[in-house]
C-alpha cells in the first residue's frame, strides 16, 4: 500500500489497535511520517446513516453520556480562538455535525452555513434557522465565504487534497480556511507510549492522522498558502495522568477539580507544543 502523500511503499506497522475493527492495521510511512489505515471502508452512506453524533463508539465504550457537554467546551475554545476572524463575516462549517460551533458563532457572524451528511441532525438546523447543505456542490459560488472551518473532519476524507482545493475555491481572495485535526504524534502515543491509549484512540473512520510535518505537506499538495500550523492541547494534564495511572479516559472528570487550572494547562500545552506532541493541531490556510 502506497502512502497517500508521498507515494512511498516503505512503511511500518504502528503499535496499537483500531478500537472498532482490530483487523485493520495502523501504518506509518517511513519517508514522510503520514499515519494511515490499511483498510478504508467509509463512504457517504456511512456518514449519512451512521448517527455518529448520537452514538459515537468512543462514548459507548466508556459509558459516557456527556458528549454534548464536552463538545460545547471544545466549540467554545474554537470560538474564542476565532472570534476576531468571524465577526461580521460569512462562515461555512464543513462537517458541521449537530451545529455545535455554528450555534455559538451565530450571534457574531454575518451569516452561518453548515455542510453535514448525517441525516439525523436536520431538526437542529431547522430549529435554529441555520442553513444546512448536504454537499459542497450545494454551496454558493466561489468567493462567497470569508471563513471556512473544518473541525476534526479532514482525517475522515479519502481524498483530502481534492476537498481542500474545493473548499478554498469557495473563499473570496482574502478568505481563510481553518482546520483542526488530531495529532498523530500525541504524547500518549509517542512519549508516554501508553498501550491502553494506543488501543483506544485509533478509529476506522479516521483514515489519515497528521503531524505538523505531514499536515504542511498536505497543504502544499493542495497548493495552499500556510498561514500557520499550531499545536494545541484539548485535554488537560489530569486526563494524561489518568491514562498513565488507570489506563482510562476522562481523567478531567475525576481529577480535574484539583489538578487543572489555566496556568498549569498553559504550561503543559506549551511544553507539549515545543515537542510537537499535543493531542490536536489547528491550521490556517489561504489561497496561494
Amino acid at each position: 500500500m502506497k502512502c497517500y502523500l508521498c507515494g512511498s511503499a516503505n512503511h511500518h506497522k504502528r503499535e496499537g489497535k483500531v478500537r472498532d475493527n482490530p483487523n485493520i492495521e495502523i501504518l506509518e510511512c517511513n519517508e514522510c511520517g503520514l499515519v494511515f489505515l490499511d483498510t478504508q471502508n467509509t463512504d457517504e452512506k456511512f456518514y449519512a446513516e451512521g448517527n455518529m453524533h448520537n452514538q459515537a463508539e468512543i462514548y459507548k465504550l466508556t459509558e459516557r453520556t456527556d458528549f454534548v457537554n464536552d463538545m460545547y467546551l471544545f466549540n467554545k475554545a474554537r470560538l474564542d480562538f476565532l472570534l476576531d476572524k468571524i465577526i461580521g463575516k460569512n462562515v461555512l462549517d464543513f462537517g458541521s455535525g449537530y451545529a455545535g460551533f455554528l450555534l455559538q458563532a451565530q450571534k457574531f457572524a454575518k451569516s452561518i452555513t453548515g455542510v453535514e451528511l448525517e441525516e439525523q441532525v436536520k431538526p437542529i438546523y431547522e430549529k435554529h434557522n441555520i442553513p444546512l447543505l448536504r454537499s459542497l456542490d450545494e454551496c454558493k459560488g466561489g468567493g462567497h465565504y470569508d471563513i471556512i472551518t473544518a473541525f476534526h473532519v479532514i482525517e475522515h476524507l479519502k481524498e483530502p487534497i481534492d476537498i481542500l482545493k474545493q473548499l478554498v475555491s469557495l473563499l473570496h481572495d482574502n478568505g481563510k480556511l481553518i482546520i483542526e485535526v488530531p495529532n498523530a504524534d500525541d504524547a500518549l502515543l509517542t512519549i508516554y507510549k501508553n498501550k491502553a491509549f494506543s488501543e483506544f484512540t485509533y478509529w476506522s473512520p479516521h483514515l489519515y492522522l497528521y503531524n505538523p510535518h505531514t499536515l504542511k505537506k498536505l497543504a502544499q499538495k493542495a497548493n495552499l498558502r500556510i498561514d500557520f500550523i499550531k499545536c494545541i492541547q484539548r485535554y488537560p494534564l489530569s486526563n494524561t495522568l489518568y491514562w498513565l495511572g488507570n489506563n482510562l479516559p476522562a481523567g478531567q472528570k475525576k481529577w480535574g477539580h484539583f489538578l487543572d487550572n489555566e496556568l498549569l494547562q498553559r504550561a503543559y500545552e506549551d511544553t507539549l507544543a515545543s515537542l510537537g506532541a499535543t493531542d490536536t493541531l489547528i491550521a490556517q490556510f489561504s489561497i496561494s
